[in-house]
């Protein structure tokens, strides 16, 4: 940019709204106030420029943030909202449009959008613009990340559950199944024996060698 703007009519109107406005470098604003939509604030800054190029902070109360850079016909836009990924977009628009049209205060997509894939990344176009106005890091001076804290989620022990055994004291163990009882044994019979000879003797109770 060669010349400086001069904002001045700009900073007053703004402050005139009881915002908090402060002009980090040359041509850009930053403006601070209680209002839930950067965006829009931003977007309507850059149009009340008037056909002069400026780039406009605009940061929540709730620490939430936007950045418009509006050098016609380059309208590039940055938001974030809380931890939340940046928002980029880049816009060609044409002389019957400002930066507040309503399609753009919607944040709706137009057909005048630099499509990007993925969706609303930063182009090498759209940073050649925030470099017109000295700006390297699109999040506003001062402004720090939320520390974003990741619940811990405790997993329960499960122990295994164990009865107090007395000392000395038998484990217990299976029950077998009772023997089956045992066969009875049959009496074997009583041979008579001669107490000559010592031979058997017969039925007829008379030894067959002594007579």
């Amino acid at each position: 940019m060669e010349t400086t703007p001069d904002l001045s009519p700009l900073v007053d109107q703004l402050q005139g709204e009881e915002y908090d406005v402060t002009e980090p470098l040359p041509g850009v604003l930053h403006v601070r106030g209680r209002f839930s939509n950067p965006e829009r604030i931003a977007l309507r800054a850059a149009a009340d420029a008037g056909d002069l190029a400026v780039a406009v902070w605009a940061t929540s109360h709730h620490d939430d943030w936007a950045l418009v850079a509006w050098n016609r016909p380059d309208l590039v836009t940055i938001t974030q909202k809380g931890a939340t990924p940046q928002r980029w977009r880049h816009r060609r628009i044409p002389e019957t449009l400002r930066p507040d049209a309503q399609t753009f205060l919607e944040g709706a997509s137009s057909p005048f959008d630099i499509v990007t894939r993925p969706k609303h990344q930063p182009t090498d176009a759209a940073r050649e613009i925030l470099g017109q106005f000295s700006i390297t890091d699109p999040p506003p001076p001062g402004w720090v990340p939320p520390v974003v804290e990741v619940p811990v989620v405790e997993v329960p022990v499960v122990r295994k559950s164990t009865l107090p055994t007395a000392t000395g004291t038998r484990k217990a163990t299976t029950p077998r199944a009772p023997k089956a009882p045992a066969k009875p044994v049959k009496a074997e019979p009583v041979v008579a024996v001669c107490p000559t000879c010592f031979m058997a003797i017969p039925a007829t109770g008379i030894c067959d060698n002594c007579g």
